[in-house]
């Protein structure tokens, strides 16, 4: 592959891509078909054993995880939100059996045991999914979801909370999700909306500069991430994937969980507003059902 090309889409396999921003140790591409964009020439970040190693979880991020980590895990600023989403999808389906795509420390889980659930997960990381099992009891297979064994429609409910913006092949995850579940099954995902306020700005301020401030592409289009989303494009990969979307929703992520200094706090806490108000949150989530 020469410098300057860029691979196709791994959305819509387009190969009419090209690079849109050139950052810090890495490149996002866009598409011109459909406008998907995403991390080019993509080395396994969140798939890399040493991203989600135990020094992520407890000083890179412990922000996000501490109250995880903890046994009182349901003082975790997340815990609110999976809930809810709990309640959803109990009333829409029953409790069943249900699979956590990059179930962390098993939280999410442990919270859907409690509720009646049949709960299994999928991990990358040694560390977080030995905790699942050590420490919460919980059924956790190590590895990818490519490399997970189950029968076809083994699973009435499969969720991916903050997980698939990491996987190197997010539509090959969801076509094998489709067929871990069953028919009229729900598939909830969550993750990074790149159609809200701060990317645009971020964006904004890169353009502006003809590339040399870089500071809010890289703290918003992290080098963890291979894909970012939008709405438009989540839904054309869901449906590509042979899932229907039924209840979409935008938040924000809670800010106890990100680390930031007393400024950049000030500032997200003021975006957040304003993004309210416009309704350009930065996450999304989505309940699908299987076709």
């Amino acid at each position: 592959m020469r410098a300057d090309s860029t691979e196709a889409c791994p959305l819509c396999r387009s190969p009419q891509t090209q690079v849109r921003y050139r950052l810090t140790g890495y490149r996002i591409a866009g598409c011109q078909r459909c406008g998907f964009e995403f991390h080019d020439g993509f080395k396994g970040g969140g798939g890399a054993q040493d991203m989600f190693s135990a020094e992520y979880y407890t000083h890179r991020h412990d922000n996000a995880f501490e109250n995880q980590l903890s046994e009182d895990y349901s003082r975790d600023p997340s815990a609110p939100v999976y809930a809810r989403w709990l309640e959803t999808i109990a009333t829409r389906a029953g409790p069943g059996r249900i699979l956590d795509v990059g179930c962390a420390l098993g939280t999410f889980l442990a919270m859907a045991r409690e509720r009646g659930f049949a709960p299994r997960g999928v991990e990358i990381s040694q560390f977080a999914s030995s905790f699942a099992r050590d420490r919460r009891g919980l059924d956790v297979f190590t590895g990818d979801l490519e490399h997970f064994r189950a029968d076809d429609g083994a699973f009435d409910v499969i969720t991916f909370w903050d997980a698939l913006e990491h996987v190197s092949h997010p539509l090959e995850n969801l076509k094998t999700a489709r067929r871990l579940m069953r028919r009229g099954g729900l598939l909830l995902v969550t993750t990074d909306n790149f159609d809200c306020l701060v990317a645009d700005v971020a964006r904004m301020m890169y353009r502006a500069s003809v590339g040399v401030v870089r500071y809010g592409m890289e703290r918003v289009f992290i080098d963890a991430n291979r894909s970012y989303f939008t709405e438009a494009t989540l839904r054309i990969i869901l449906g590509a994937a042979d899932f229907r979307v039924v209840v979409l929703e935008k938040m924000e992520y809670p800010i106890d969980k990100i680390r930031t200094n007393a400024f950049e706090r000030l500032v997200l806490q003021t975006f957040y507003a304003a993004a309210k108000a416009l309704h350009r949150e930065a996450q999304v989530t989505v309940l699908a059902e299987a076709c």
